[in-house]
């Protein structure tokens, strides 16, 4: 089976999209102690939204 660039770049993708979905407790404590953690979730938000607009579309 041969894959073509657009479903490596998807796959990709998928991959770092589901880096930054996975939860990270000792950056999610810092962002309590700093008293940002409502900020680190817009942040989150933000860049899921853009990685998303990043697909490769045909």
């Amino acid at each position: 089976m041969v894959i073509d660039q657009k479903d490596k770049w998807n796959r990709g993708l998928d991959l770092f999209i589901e880096s930054v979905l996975k939860p990270d407790p000792k950056l999610r404590n810092f962002a309590h102690n700093q008293e940002c953690f409502n900020e680190l979730m817009e942040v989150r938000k933000n860049i899921l939204e853009h990685l998303e607009s990043m697909r490769w579309h045909e």
